[in-house]
């Protein structure tokens, strides 16, 4: 019961330091804002930037469905629709839950509609992100290159690099990892527990998720996939900008956008309300010397074109999907 109760009070008080966190955002990006001008901007937005922004992001989902179905084909094989809605779904859950719970719902629906089990899904999604912020660091390695400044910090960049290729090449290499680790830790006598073993069983089945890209002979194509995903965030980003009547070169895009990917991995309130407003302004007054009213209307439509359509969409998905909230706590997960 004590447990039960700490676990809660640990949620909550991340909740709100998330939600004071974004409230400092919030305060910072939108100081002083005239919002008459503000609102005459927003109604002069060129509305086929707009909407062709609007398309790249969603379409970047399509491809994102299309790499995840060559991670997770040595396991097992996702069809298009299930492996879109449960992204689309895990959107909306990140946008509109606390505590990033989208990832397990996407989990969790995914296996609901395969034979995958919960916590190997989950593992599938892990290398997703891992390969992810590969695709980062190629952007901060293409950024740094085209836009030699101090815009960011040369500890921040080498430690992204080294992190997430390190993440990479760990699971890549698991079973080579693991050979130099001969003993198997659920046959040892003081784990062999329920609590214990179910722990380890579900990490386990993680893990059997995330090196399943080790299945795979697509590993450059898995990678050319993720460099499109990212050249599509970049174009969505540019043409949205666009709409406001800001033209910016295409590294200064890639700048925003790494600027943006770090924001938004600060804990704050559902929907990354704040930081990623914050980020914008920041990038674009301080580095790029677009009027604060400018940079403002573009944190909305940019932080609009990225969220609203995926709550939208996922949450039509998660309507009409089987699965409710109470079904992807942390339990049930392991259980599966």
């Amino acid at each position: 019961m004590l447990k039960r109760l700490l676990i809660y009070v640990n949620r909550y008080v991340k909740l709100i330091i998330g939600i004071c966190i974004s409230v400092v955002g919030l305060y910072y990006a939108f100081i002083g804002i005239d919002f008459t001008q503000l609102w005459t901007i927003i109604k002069q937005v060129d509305l086929f930037y707009g909407f062709l922004a609007l398309f790249i992001i969603i379409f970047s989902n399509v491809v994102r469905t299309i790499r995840w179905q060559i991670l997770a084909k040595p396991i097992d094989e996702i069809s298009f629709k299930p492996g879109f809605s449960a992204i689309m779904i895990g959107y909306f859950g990140n946008s509109v839950l606390p505590f990033r719970m989208g990832e397990f719902l996407r989990a969790y629906i995914l296996a609901e509609k395969t034979s995958l089990n919960a916590p190997t899904a989950f593992g599938t999604i892990v290398i997703e992100r891992i390969l992810d912020f590969v695709g980062l660091s190629l952007l901060i390695l293409l950024a740094i290159i085209a836009y030699p400044a101090e815009w960011i910090d040369q500890k921040i960049i080498i430690g992204v690099v080294a992190l997430s290729i390190g993440a990479f090449a760990f699971l890549f290499y698991f079973n080579e990892i693991k050979k130099l680790f001969p003993f198997q830790m659920d046959k040892m006598k003081y784990l062999n527990k329920n609590p214990a073993l179910k722990i380890i069983t579900f990490f386990s089945k993680i893990i059997s998720g995330a090196i399943a890209i080790r299945s795979t002979n697509k590993v450059m194509l898995i990678l050319l996939y993720t460099i499109v995903i990212w050249a599509m965030y970049c174009l969505s980003t540019y043409y949205a900008l666009m709409s406001i009547g800001i033209t910016l070169k295409w590294y200064q895009v890639c700048i925003l956008l790494i600027s943006t990917t770090f924001a938004i991995s600060i804990p704050a309130a559902p929907a990354y309300v704040g930081t990623y407003h914050a980020a914008v302004v920041y990038v674009l007054t301080s580095f790029f010397a677009i009027n604060q009213l400018d940079a403002q209307a573009s944190a909305i439509l940019i932080h609009a074109v990225g969220t609203i359509p995926f709550i939208i969409i996922g949450a039509w998905y998660f309507i009409n999907s089987s699965v409710s909230i109470k079904d992807i706590n942390q339990k049930k997960i392991i259980n599966n």
